[in-house]
């Protein structure tokens, strides 16, 4: 039976770059099923990928093949990898930092390779099409079976590159928080945790921005247009706006910061 391959990309859809690696990995691994967890995230945001990666690895097959291809750094001396993460799941992508968040979710690495081996890549490698000639093959050879070391040869694991993300600033009654993600609906998504709340006595009320934002269980417990905190579905601090854009309210983007009173 093949591994599941789980697959996230910047690629978008309005191309056939997508539909191009699909086809790569159905020649290879006709019976595997593939999640298209997104294509959207932002163009050559390594870090909003490698957030959206990590988040999404709980709610995986544990045995799943994990590709992901946010990749600004293509044909230049940057390597190409595959991992093998302590749960036993596997991922293969840039070294950009992009697998990282979602390997540490994953219990950590256990083995490295460099993907070089001219039986799995396609040939000739494009310069600027790794995701179809390196990585979209090599994710489905590791879902039929083969093993990592035939791949190519060995990193070690402390020269992987990674991503560290910042904590927020917990003080007495306020937090600096930094700007993780905004969904497609306009929510801000946090670098706070409901620990964090706790450890500034943050009240029942929020300021933020000289707004005010109740903390609420679900959107419904405020009115259309009224801004709010809520912990969202990763267990994490977001500002929302009931039928609204939290982001546009308060004119944040993606690694801004913010201080909640």
């Amino acid at each position: 039976m093949t591994r599941p391959i789980v697959f996230l990309t910047d690629y978008g859809i309005a191309d056939e770059f997508v539909g191009i690696c699909h086809g790569v990995m159905m020649r290879i691994a006709p019976d595997t099923r593939v999640v298209d967890l997104t294509h959207a995230v932002p163009r050559q945001d390594v870090l909003r990928g490698a957030l959206t990666l990590g988040r999404a690895t709980a709610y995986m097959p544990a045995d799943a093949v994990y590709i992901a291809v946010v990749d600004p750094g293509v044909g230049s001396e940057r390597r190409s990898i595959a991992v093998l993460a302590a749960s036993g799941a596997l991922l293969v992508g840039p070294d950009n930092g992009l697998l990282s968040l979602a390997w540490e979710a994953l219990g950590g690495v256990d083995a490295a390779v460099e993907i070089t081996s001219d039986a799995i890549v396609l040939q000739p490698v494009s310069r600027t099409f790794h995701g179809r000639d390196v990585f979209a093959p090599a994710a489905a050879h590791l879902a039929m079976g083969v093993p990592l070391g035939q791949l190519g040869s060995s990193l070690e694991i402390d020269e992987l590159r990674v991503l560290a993300l910042p904590g927020p600033m917990v003080a007495a009654g306020a937090i600096g928080a930094w700007v993780t993600g905004i969904d497609g609906f306009g929510n801000v998504q946090l670098n706070v945790g409901p620990q964090d709340i706790e450890a500034a006595d943050l009240g029942a009320i929020l300021t933020v921005g000289g707004r005010q934002a109740p903390r609420v269980g679900i959107f419904a417990d405020v009115g259309r247009g009224t801004l709010a905190a809520i912990i969202d579905s990763q267990g994490q601090l977001a500002l929302v706006v009931n039928h609204g854009s939290a982001a546009e309210m308060l004119g944040l983007a993606v690694g801004k910061t913010v201080v909640l009173e």
